[in-house]
């Protein structure tokens, strides 16, 4: 994968969540993620690493968020956003999890054979 793809899949992630929480991480990040999302390719790498590195929790708020619907919402947009409609969710994730983990994990899951687009 080229590294401009990385950052548009971390882009993909970003706006995933913008969707699903209203939120762009908060009041200290809203800044520096809305940046990173209008420009992924031209983002310093310095702000590729920071937008990677805010957890979930960062944009859900409440500490028992994501629920498992909305692990299941979250799941189902990026593996559509990134070509990988019917990867199977490996699971074991919740809102610790940061953003370039969650990435890495849909990048990483094989589709399951018939579910490409």
């Amino acid at each position: 994968m080229s590294w401009q793809q990385s950052r548009i899949n971390r882009k993909h992630v970003l706006d995933a969540l913008k969707r699903e929480t209203g939120s762009s991480g908060g009041d200290a990040a809203a800044k520096r993620v809305n940046a990173y999302r209008k420009d992924p390719i031209g983002a310093d790498t310095t702000e590729f690493g920071y937008v990677g590195a805010l957890t979930l929790r960062r944009f859900y708020v409440d500490p028992a968020k994501p629920n498992a619907t909305e692990r299941r919402a979250l799941w189902a947009t990026l593996t559509k956003k990134m070509g990988k409609r019917g990867a199977k969710d490996p699971g074991g994730w919740d809102g610790t999890i940061d953003v370039k983990t969650l990435q890495m994990l849909v990048e990483e899951e094989q589709v399951e054979e018939g579910e490409e687009e």
